[in-house]
């Protein structure tokens, strides 16, 4: 009868390191990932602090050149834009929909490209706008052409000191079922591009200080180049970046 009161005191006495070695085998488990290993890939080694990541660190992105970033307590899209691809803006918008997301940022770094993709451009912006989102647009190098044309339809448009913007008359019109081959259609070519011109040159006017009729004159023949300052003394800017990016 001693034997087993004694063997059983030794069993009681070990349950707890069998216990103990039971669940090291086990791991214990990451209050964070719930799994039972990899710890340190999520926390520091020693005093385990949770290991800080981006905001957008886990999400996946439609189109390439847009991320989420947070400022000023503020969760935003940011689109870098530098071809003008109608397609890859609207992805952005619908993405930004889908995740309830209601301030959108889009640098501009462009030297231009197709007059109806930059018209889609900025009637997807005042879309936006109209369901109550606003976008900034910013721009710290160039924008030409095409470029600049969506730079100004910004609710908010921020520009470098240093930067370049620059527009001109429309060049050329090909495509859309569109060719020049007698001298009529030259004629009819030129009706055409008066119109594409005049309808740009309105609307830029609602997104500066000048008249249609004083952009037309800028352009008249040449290329009409600003810098930042430039920019916002004639109300195609809001305000300068001011500190680096």
């Amino acid at each position: 009868m001693k034997k087993i009161a004694v063997f059983l005191t030794i069993m009681f006495l070990a349950a707890p390191l069998w216990a103990a070695e039971e669940e090291k085998a086990k791991g214990v488990q990451c209050p964070k990932t719930t799994m039972e290993t990899k710890c340190f890939e999520c926390h520091v080694k020693g005093d385990f602090r949770v290991i800080e990541t981006a905001p957008d660190a886990q999400r996946v992105y439609p189109v390439m050149g847009m991320r989420i970033i947070v400022e000023a307590g503020i969760e935003k899209g940011y689109y870098l834009l530098s071809d003008i691809l109608s397609y890859e803006i609207s992805k952005y918008f619908e993405y930004l929909d889908n995740h309830k997301i209601t301030r959108a940022v889009i640098e501009i770094h462009s030297p231009g490209g197709s007059l109806f993709d930059a018209q889609r451009i900025v009637s997807m912006i005042q879309h936006w706008q109209s369901k109550g989102g606003k976008v900034e647009t910013r721009l710290y190098g160039a924008a030409f052409s095409a470029g600049f044309y969506i730079f100004v339809a910004g609710d908010n448009r921020l520009v470098s000191g240093s930067a370049d913007l620059m527009w001109h008359e429309i060049q050329s019109f090909s495509g859309f079922g569109f060719k020049v081959d007698t001298p009529s259609d030259k004629e009819e070519a030129a009706r055409i591009l008066r119109h594409l011109q005049d309808v740009r040159h309105k609307y830029l006017a609602t997104r500066g200080k000048l008249t249609k009729e004083q952009i037309d004159q800028r352009v008249f023949k040449k290329e009409w180049w600003m810098s930042g300052p430039d920019a916002v003394e004639l109300g195609f800017a809001d305000g300068l970046i001011t500190g680096k990016k």
